[in-house]
């Protein structure tokens, strides 16, 4: 009998630009939901095809520079991220944690991106990574998989 190994459990959530931009690059440390998840680990980030101008304008005001145009922060799969904790909105995770009410604060580290954007549709929610974006991760982000790419 031969063992079959199990895929991670990998989730993708899809950012609008360019907060998605700014996660991956390791700059945004908190993402705003209106929901929770006991989701924690690795997540793939998918940039969606809305453009935020407000998102460009906080970056500016903070200093970071190279996320002011949609024309440089590419959509599609962008690259990986940890999911540390999820909490709701309490005076804290500035300056990108919102303080609306029924606000929830994704508190991600640990950016990982892609070579290259991988082109794809996202969806709304947590869902799970397609095949072919799970053989990328897994040859680009696991412990010990340093030189290996996926299709």
């Amino acid at each position: 009998m031969t063992a079959v190994s199990a895929r991670p459990d990998l989730r993708v959530l899809s950012v609008r630009r360019p907060w998605a931009n700014l996660i991956v690059a390791g700059r945004k440390t908190v993402e705003n939901r209106s929901w929770s998840t006991a989701y924690r680990g690795r997540l793939v980030i998918h940039a969606g095809r809305t453009w935020v101008p407000a998102a460009a304008e906080l970056s500016r005001t903070l200093g970071i520079t190279g996320f002011d145009a949609a024309n440089g922060s590419p959509g599609g799969f962008l690259g990986t991220v940890e999911v540390l904790d999820v909490h709701p909105a309490a005076s804290c995770c500035a300056p990108w944690g919102f303080q609306d009410p029924d606000t929830f604060h994704w508190v991600l580290g640990g950016a990982q991106p892609f070579d290259e954007p991988i082109p794809g549709l996202g969806r709304l929610g947590l869902y799970r990574a397609p095949d072919h974006l799970l053989d990328v991760v897994l040859g680009t982000t696991l412990p010990g998989a340093a030189g290996r790419k996926g299709a």
